[in-house]
């Protein structure tokens, strides 16, 4: 049973255009010595596919990994660049990520927030800057 809510929004900026794509749906938020690890399936409301998706937060670093008709992993480090790739139908592209926000907090309300913000290049080239942000809520249910 998932024992979290999670509000996301993602906010993409590609040359001149600005997308927002904004979700609530429910997640397993575990921690362990210190690391969190959140669980959870993203549903494409144009054609049913579910994208799983699973994010491993620490202090200091963010790795994510998607799962679905397209597949995904990345690893964010603050004022660092890291590598990632995306495997689709058509082939596996190399990404490169120029994280400039990462920050994970747990609120007064008990609740938790995840800011990143980076760029994302392929081939050398800038293909977009991606802001997510998710708040995490743990269900009233499994609070005792």
């Amino acid at each position: 049973m998932q024992n979290s809510n999670i509000s996301l929004t993602m906010h993409i900026m590609q040359n001149e255009e600005r997308s927002t794509t904004s979700y609530d749906t429910s997640a397993d938020f575990l921690e362990k010595d210190g690391e969190f690890s959140l669980l959870f399936d993203e549903k494409n409301y144009d054609d049913g596919e579910v994208t799983k998706c699973r994010l491993e937060i620490s202090d200091d670093s963010l790795r994510m990994r998607r799962n679905g008709p397209i597949v995904m992993e990345q690893t964010h480090v603050k004022d660092q660049e890291t590598k990632g790739y995306i495997k689709t139908p058509f082939g596996r592209v190399e990404t490169e990520l120029r994280t400039f926000r990462f920050s994970f907090t747990q609120q007064v309300d008990g609740s938790y927030h995840l800011e990143l913000a980076y760029d994302l290049y392929t081939d050398n080239e800038r293909t977009g800057t991606y802001l997510l942000e998710i708040t995490i809520t743990k269900k009233e249910e499994m609070l005792s």
